[in-house]
């Protein structure tokens, strides 16, 4: 078991370089110069040369690559080109706000999606069943920017019962920061729950076929027992599987979601970044990210081998 762990853990370095490279060199492959954008109009080339120049934005792109590497293993994301504030300064600042939108979207759909997929998977070929199966894929192909578009019309237009923008910090006010991730949460968290949904329902319609859930039928054991403690234990691990792999889908839907809502999420922060040609924010930002998600991904494949026995013999 600690060697597998061991394994997992160090499959971290690797991943995590080949995701600054693939990172920092297409951001550098977009079209359009940040020095251009800071400086005012009608400067000359000179003095863009030297905006260039002192930003180092002169040097080969490996140089840059290297030394932006070296400072982010010393704790320096560089600053921002445009405000000279640091990256970090300002992840710290943004990423906590989108982490809540999304782990509030996660709960909301988990607690809703896993009940209709077990109920649906029970009731299988049913009128319920199909009628799930067609909401979920609905749900599925529906864009966040136009179901958020469409929440802000009923209930903030409409209703008036929760703010169209805007986002309240919780040490602020838990009532109002409530308020204003809920819209946002659904939006994005919508074709989630309808991928658990749909993951729950197939998972367990496999495990129901398994050999040791007839044995529990034909020991007579109640139907809410057979179901519970026999087959969704282990239909749960695809549907956790499924669960972590969708964060960075949450996590990149929130970019359209947080402009949509006016949000000061990382999301529209990256989004704003792109438009600006910033780059050092921009790469801070998509690579801690990017640190986050495959983070989560190894703890839960750290996790597989306590739950899961069958995992530690592999």
């Amino acid at each position: 078991m600690v060697k597998q762990i061991t394994q997992r853990i160090l499959m971290l370095i690797p991943l995590l370089v080949i995701i600054s490279f693939v990172v920092f060199f297409i951001i550098n492959l977009l079209p359009g110069d940040a020095t251009i954008a800071m400086a005012a109009d009608g400067a000359d080339q000179a003095y863009i040369d030297h905006l260039r120049s002192m930003m180092g934005l002169d040097q080969p792109p490996l140089q840059r690559y290297l030394s932006w590497i070296w400072n982010i293993l010393h704790g320096n994301f560089g600053n921002s080109l445009i405000t000279n504030i640091p990256v970090l300064q300002t992840i710290l600042l943004r990423l906590p706000v989108t982490l809540e939108i999304t782990l509030f979207a996660m709960i909301i759909s988990v607690i809703i999606a896993v009940p209709l997929g077990i109920l649906s998977a029970v009731k299988q070929n049913s009128i319920f069943d199909t009628i799930g199966s067609v909401v979920s894929m609905f749900s599925i192909a529906l864009p966040s920017f136009w179901l958020g578009i469409l929440l802000i019309l009923v209930f903030s237009v409409k209703l008036q019962w929760l703010p169209a923008t805007g986002f309240v910090a919780f040490t602020t006010d838990p009532v109002k920061n409530l308020k204003s991730v809920i819209l946002p949460a659904i939006s994005i968290g919508t074709a989630f729950a309808a991928t658990v949904m749909r993951q729950t329902r197939s998972a367990l319609l496999e495990v129901m076929d398994q050999d040791y859930i007839m044995t529990a039928w034909a020991k007579g054991l109640h139907e809410r027992v057979v179901i519970w403690k026999h087959a969704l234990r282990n239909a749960l691990i695809p549907v956790v599987t499924v669960t972590t792999m969708q964060i960075g889908r949450l996590i990149g839907g929130a970019a359209v979601t947080e402009t949509v809502f006016a949000i000061p999420g990382i999301g529209r922060s990256i989004v704003d970044a792109i438009l600006t040609r910033d780059y050092p924010l921009v790469m801070g930002m998509i690579l801690t990210v990017a640190i986050f998600v495959v983070v989560i991904n190894t703890v839960v494949d750290v996790i597989y081998i306590f739950i899961d026995p069958r995992i530690r013999t592999m």
